[in-house]
């Protein structure tokens, strides 16, 4: 998996919302700035409405890429789609599918590989790069070569509930996981530290999708909660005390302050790897 050779090849796919010609490109371009040959699939500017095409194009363009042996596929965008494509996507097509990553949207399919026992990249999107700071550009950088994990938390944090604990990570996007509530696809994060981050949600909101997945079960053995950047969504105060409220009766540790997210630094986290998350020490990869 790591270190992703000099000469492996990128695919960029479209599992979600339209891709815009121009960011896209952008991130190609610092993509290949890095030393790595990078391609986009026809189907990457597909559209039909706000999605990069029908299901069937953008599984398609999965299984495309995928039988190409890319040393890494990655998400062009975010936005809105990749749980529709669940249903059509069988566990062998997924486990077939090479080292992914993205964030946001693409929650859906991280959650469901690192179900599955494969490890999946939460990092950037290819649109994302185009506007991603040089921290981010260099933890990913160092990621693929082979380097030391980054760590998302680095050595700031603020403590919402005490603790310390040891497990999966995993995670992504709260909007996304909260959706995939009540369906075949909903996740199971018993002995998991949760990564979690969101955009554009007001605190009631960031409220009514913990307590969704609290009612659900979902938080049913989760060993700790590492929150990143929630990107206008309210913020301060408000904000913790509703991950404190949430989480508080587990008896995990709960930190804010991650560094990952919608904003321009998005640290690269290896979901599906064991990790331990204490509020004393902080994040490391075990």
């Amino acid at each position: 998996m790591f270190p992703l050779l000099k000469n492996a090849r990128i695919g960029v796919v479209a599992p979600s919302g339209v891709v815009d010609p121009e960011k896209c490109a952008k991130g190609m371009a610092r993509i290949k700035a890095l030393g790595w040959e990078v391609e986009a699939d026809d189907g990457v500017l597909a559209s039909r409405g706000y999605l990069a095409g029908g299901e069937e194009e953008r599984k398609a363009s999965l299984i495309r890429v995928a039988g190409g042996n890319p040393g890494l596929m990655v998400a062009a965008r975010g936005g809105y789609g990749a749980m529709r494509l669940l249903p059509s996507l069988s566990s062998d097509e997924l486990l077939s599918l090479p080292l992914f990553m993205g964030f946001s949207d693409a929650t859906a399919l991280l959650v469901r590989l690192v179900g599955l026992g494969r490890v999946a990249l939460h990092g950037p999107t290819v649109q994302s790069l185009a506007t991603a700071c040089p921290e981010t550009l260099e933890a990913l950088e160092g990621l693929l070569r082979g380097g030391d994990r980054p760590n998302a938390l680095g050595g700031t944090w603020t403590t919402l509930v005490d603790g310390e604990g040891e497990g999966t990570l995993s995670g992504g996007n709260l909007a996304t996981l909260a959706h995939l509530c009540g369906t075949p696809y909903q996740p199971d994060f018993s002995g998991c530290i949760l990564a979690l981050e969101d955009l554009h949600e007001a605190p009631y909101r960031m409220d009514r999708a913990l307590t969704q997945m609290r009612l659900a079960g979902v938080f049913s053995g989760v060993v700790g909660v590492m929150v990143g950047e929630c990107l206008h969504c309210g913020g301060g105060e408000v904000l913790d005390g509703v991950f404190r409220d949430i989480f508080a009766p587990l008896e995990i540790p709960v930190v804010t302050g991650g560094r990952f997210g919608h904003g321009s630094t998005n640290l690269p986290m290896v979901f599906g790897e064991r990790v331990a998350l204490s509020t004393e020490t902080g994040f490391r990869y075990v």
